[in-house]
């Protein structure tokens, strides 16, 4: 017989391995964690044991939250609103606000801004509040000096708004309703209703005055102008614009709660906010038990790498 006419062989000329499967089956996997079932048994209980001791000793927070409702419609809408519409560019040539000023977005930014807490934040008081273990009561000196302090080792003013507005201070609102909440969240419960209380007041102090500055300006301006112009539709709209600032004026001698009304408060706080111990215990002991489980994956695929590298 040619070779042309050979018929190959019906089996390979070589020999034939089957596959390892690499896929580990629920069995396996349960085997590789009992075999070093010590991992996790002990590194669970242990962070258990770690995140008690730590619940134990971490400070005790308490959160005083005050309800309050916008007390700006009467300033934004209506009236107001329509005549915007009719003189705005005169107003706008004039520099004057027909109210924006006053609406909840505006207030509830000063309320966190810088140039407003300040001022309230760098009194003496507050400030040994603020930074506790920067203060020594026995010879009533700030104990924490630094260069760009100079001779003054008092925090600075951008230290306490930065320690107040991260982790003290929080403010929401509805949307829907418009209702803002105020809280403060501090280790003194009755310091935290006190505080609540006083910087509600003291924005609607603050934005009240600011609006009567506004308005007196306004007037100052607008008369002047008035008393320049001989037309007559001029004049009508100035002494429409004039008798809107006047209102407005008014507004802010009459009422205390400029910016927001107070619906609810500030109490001193009778359950603590935080640390909420028992959520910090039973966290702790799953991230022990979850840490020893990867720990058995990982020792066993060591191990398994050695023994495929020896052999």
């Amino acid at each position: 017989m040619s070779e042309a006419n050979q018929q190959p062989p019906p089996y390979p000329p070589y020999p034939y391995y089957p596959q390892e499967e690499d896929e580990l089956s629920l069995i396996d996997l349960w085997n590789i964690v009992w075999r070093r079932k010590w991992l996790w048994l002990t590194l669970g209980p242990l962070a258990g044991v770690l995140g008690i001791f730590y619940a134990l000793n971490a400070p005790v927070y308490y959160k005083a939250e005050a309800t309050l409702a916008p007390s700006n419609e009467e300033k934004s809408g209506g009236g107001l609103a329509a005549l915007a519409g009719q003189f705005g560019g005169l107003a706008s040539m004039a520099g004057i606000d027909f109210g924006g000023g006053g609406s909840t977005d505006n207030a509830l930014a000063v309320l966190k801004s810088r140039q407003f807490l300040a001022p309230f934040l760098t009194q003496e008081e507050r400030l040994k509040a603020l930074f506790p273990n920067q203060w020594d009561e026995g010879t009533q000196q700030w104990t924490v000096a630094k260069e760009r302090r100079g001779e003054d080792n008092r925090p600075t003013k951008q230290e306490a708004y930065d320690r107040f507005t991260n982790g003290i201070l929080s403010v929401s609102q509805d949307k829907k309703s418009g209702i803002v909440t105020v809280a403060l969240e501090m280790q003194d419960p009755k310091l935290a209703s006190a505080w609540t209380n006083e910087l509600i007041a003291t924005l609607n102090e603050h934005l009240r005055k600011q609006a009567l500055a506004e308005a007196s300006k306004n007037l100052e301006y607008l008369n002047e102008q008035l008393s320049k112009t001989k037309v007559l539709e001029i004049r009508e709209a100035l002494y429409t614009l004039i008798e809107s600032q006047t209102k407005n004026a008014m507004l802010a001698n009459a009422k205390k709660d400029y910016a927001f009304k107070i619906i609810d408060p500030a109490v001193t706080p009778e359950v603590k906010s935080k640390p909420k111990r028992g959520l910090i215990v039973i966290a702790s002991g799953m991230l022990g038990g979850f840490l020893g489980l990867f720990l058995c994956f990982v020792f066993h695929f060591v191990e398994t790498a050695k023994k495929s590298k020896s052999s």
